[in-house]
């Protein structure tokens, strides 16, 4: 009876383990889930038409991670950014928590403007010098452009080559060091004097100058080449 016992308890443990099947979460599955997280976020960043495409980093086949039971999460860690090589992250929030790190490299391509031939540094951009190419401007240092008159009469601070995106870390269209007029005033008035630029900017920019008989410095508004406004 003892013994009939003891086997008994033995094949109901053997039963129990036998169910007790562990799923695994398909690796497809997570990379799918950071593949929509990015194509989302670009979508949702502006209205601006541009062609993405993203590249997902291969998981270690070895990965064993317990079938989620809930919607997989995806969410872009602290300090990522949703454009070149980039981290998204995947989680599970179901009864066995699990999260994961998912390597991607995310191309943006959109209409930008580009140099027609070698452009030297202190060169001012003409209208023969640009033209407008779809372009990765997840690359570009600063932001591009697809106007051309935000880059007529501006001055190249590096050289560009051939095809190279003229972009806003690369020209200035005042530029430290460069002689400005400043204008000042209001409805009633308006003084004009002879200052300095202490910064670089493009139309719109808010820079530095300095005031060149009162050596007084102020912030200032680029209106054109060479003229800043100041409010009274």
């Amino acid at each position: 009876m003892k013994c009939g016992s003891f086997l008994l308890t033995i094949f109901m443990m053997f039963q129990t383990s036998a169910t007790e099947v562990v799923v695994i979460q398909d690796l497809p599955s997570i990379k799918d889930a950071a593949r929509q997280h990015a194509l989302e976020s670009i979508t949702n960043d502006d209205s601006s038409p541009k062609r993405t495409v993203v590249t997902i980093g291969e998981l270690d086949p070895r990965l064993r991670l317990t079938k989620c039971n809930a919607n997989l999460i995806a969410f872009t860690p602290p300090g990522s950014r949703m454009q070149g090589n980039s981290t998204i992250g995947v989680r599970c929030n179901g009864p066995k928590r699990w999260s994961i790190y998912v390597s991607v490299k995310i191309a943006i391509y959109q209409q930008a403007l580009v140099a027609i031939n070698k452009l030297s540094r202190g060169q001012f951009i003409g209208i023969d010098d640009v033209k407008q190419q779809e372009v990765d401007i997840s690359t570009i240092r600063g932001h591009s452009f697809t106007d051309i008159n935000r880059v007529l009469g501006t001055k190249l601070k590096r050289s560009i080559q051939l095809n190279q995106v003229i972009d806003s870390a690369a020209i200035c269209l005042v530029c430290k060091g460069d002689p400005v007029v400043i204008s000042a005033g209001n409805q009633t008035v308006s003084v004009s004097m002879a200052g300095t630029a202490l910064n670089d900017g493009s139309i719109g920019d808010k820079i530095r100058v300095q005031n060149n008989a009162s050596r007084l410095i102020l912030d200032a508004t680029i209106t054109n080449s060479g003229t800043v406004s100041v409010d009274i």
